[in-house]
């Protein structure tokens, strides 16, 4: 199998996968959190592989490994699909999503190996530096400011935590050839937090379908302002992005588009 992680090397037989963690800077915490976090979702019936072993003893090697049931599929990230079977494997994304926050109501956590999923609220401060930096353009930086301060006032809301995967995006999606879902993996950022936070790194445009998906699943629980909290976080990603990559267009009226959708 092809490994496109940062935090582990990956090995597989035809049964099981072993993790190594690496020596990136988050890779020994996140193979603890996931050590607690994917056994909860597994036995809460959520598609992720079955978690067989974990050893942090380094009796063995000298950093925590983990031996995973293996399922076999596509890595979604790297699949060509078409529009009709992306938009598909999105919706499917999105329902298990909805399931995960509904059906894990506990993980046992003795060691507080769990991420703390939250959300940046200084946006207007990264976009002040973003664009005396120049990384972002000045008409690009007013929209921005416009849609935060329209969006702020339905960010600062109260929201009940959930237990969230906190990093969904197509490479840590597994699927067969024509899309359909076999498992969520990588749970080294999961935690209890804002639902609304599983929606920051995927696409834009399977945006619109992963939040199809978890409304029918759960219609509603994402509460009135869901798409303002989504669109915040996007423009959060946004802004990082541009700062990496000067002169991108940070496609505010695509987010505007997709928050009139909602």
């Amino acid at each position: 199998m092809r490994a496109t992680g940062i935090a582990n090397r990956i090995y597989a037989t035809r049964d099981v996968v072993l993790r190594l963690a690496t020596d990136h800077l988050e890779a020994i915490e996140d193979a603890r959190t996931e050590s607690v976090a994917a056994p909860a979702a597994y036995d809460a019936g959520i598609l992720t592989p079955r978690l067989i072993a974990f050893d942090d003893s380094r009796s063995l090697i000298d950093r925590p490994f983990s031996l995973w049931e293996r399922v076999r599929g596509e890595t979604l990230g790297l699949v060509a699909l078409g529009e009709t079977d992306s938009a598909s494997a999105w919706r499917a994304v999105g329902r298990e999503l909805s399931k995960l926050h509904h059906q894990v109501t506990a993980c046992p956590d003795p060691h507080g190996y769990l991420d703390h999923p939250g959300r940046e609220l200084g946006l207007d401060a990264m976009l002040e530096v973003a664009a005396a930096s120049g990384c972002v353009r000045s008409a690009d930086a007013e929209e921005a400011a416009a849609m935060i301060s329209e969006l702020r006032p339905q960010v600062a809301v109260d929201v009940d935590a959930r237990f969230i995967h906190n990093d969904i995006h197509d490479m840590n999606i597994m699927c067969s050839p024509t899309g359909a879902l076999r498992a969520l993996i990588d749970w080294g950022d999961a935690g209890w937090g804002d639902p609304t936070l599983e929606f920051i790194a995927i696409p834009l445009p399977a945006t619109t379908y992963a939040l199809d998906g978890y409304e029918s699943e759960t219609p509603g629980a994402l509460g009135d302002s869901a798409h303002a909290r989504i669109m915040w976080d996007k423009l959060h990603l946004m802004l990082e992005e541009a700062c990496r990559t000067p002169g991108d267009s940070l496609r505010v009226d695509t987010l505007r588009d997709l928050l009139r959708s909602g």
